[in-house]
């Protein structure tokens, strides 16, 4: 009868192994001293050595092998399991890629930015821009209005009513990022705009304490555009996070690119996975009977 990978790992975990204090030592020494996979295990640079190796100390814990024949089936049973592992990594990849790219095509598409139309021939130019590309530009573009804004609040009592006043509508003209102004950082910064522009002339009149409300506007400002900012960290930390996953699942299904070839290489695996674990379960009943 065939043993399952999964009961030996199992019973193994469970087993108690040597009992004598000269059987522990040697057992503990067992994964280390046998076979060339206790030092030069074949393993991906992504697999971990200590794992791979519990789990042929494990074996070796279940089994008790006595020979260095007995050691090789335990290597031949651990690098059975190990590239069984990596085929069910390689399907699961396939289904993860798909679910991946789909989430990247709902949550991360290009900005599509207003079209340009060219009147004289009636082009309709429509110009896709990628959200990374986007929002890179756009947090380059809000960092300057942060900047700029907290250097005229520093300022402002120290410059006269108009200094401070044009300081501030500079800024504001400078820093104007012009596509797809739909956050509410945007609305408020073109309030303030229209606001300073109706009102400039009374504002001029005023006394420097009179004008605590265009202070407290451009505070406010700031505030939204740092709030916008760290919106945009989060989105870029998503987008690199989804492509991440997406390029290791791509580098995780290439062995699924030819499906013939992988359903040939799976067969062979477990006809020796199961052919040595079937002469391990032989020896280990003739042992106990």
């Amino acid at each position: 009868m065939v043993a399952n990978p999964e009961v030996c790992r199992n019973n193994g975990a469970k087993s108690k192994g040597a009992v004598t204090s000269k059987g522990k030592a040697i057992a503990s020494r067992n994964a280390q001293k046998h076979g060339l996979l206790a030092k030069q295990p074949p393993l991906l640079v992504t697999e971990d050595f200590s794992t791979f190796e519990g789990l042929i100390q494990e074996l070796i814990n279940y089994y008790q092998p006595k020979n260095p024949v007995e050691h090789f089936l335990i290597q031949q049973v651990a690098m059975g399991m190990l590239k069984q592992y990596r085929l069910w990594n390689a399907e699961a990849a396939i289904a993860n890629l798909e679910i991946l790219k789909q989430q990247q095509a709902n949550n991360f598409s290009d900005v599509v930015i207003p079209p340009k139309i060219n009147l004289d021939d009636f082009d309709y130019i429509e110009n896709r821009v990628p959200l990374k590309v986007f929002l890179l530009e756009e947090a380059s573009i809000l960092k300057g209005l942060i900047d700029d804004l907290e250097h005229d609040l520093d300022y402002s009592r120290k410059q006269s009513r108009n200094d401070m006043l044009k300081a501030f509508s500079n800024t504001l003209r400078n820093n104007y990022f012009q596509k797809l102004r739909i956050a509410t950082v945007y609305h408020y910064q073109d309030n303030l705009m229209q606001w300073l522009s109706a009102n400039l002339e009374s504002f001029k009149q005023k006394s420097q304490a009179d004008l605590s409300e265009v202070i407290n506007r451009v505070v406010r400002l700031s505030e939204l555009a740092k709030q916008r900012r760290e919106e945009i960290k989060q989105l870029l930390i998503e987008i690199e996070t989804n492509s991440q996953a997406i390029a290791k699942a791509q580098e995780n299904s290439k062995a699924l690119q030819n499906p013939e070839l992988f359903a040939r290489y799976q067969k062979e695996i477990n006809r020796d996975l199961y052919a040595a674990l079937d002469r391990l379960e032989a020896i280990r009943d003739k042992r106990n009977h």
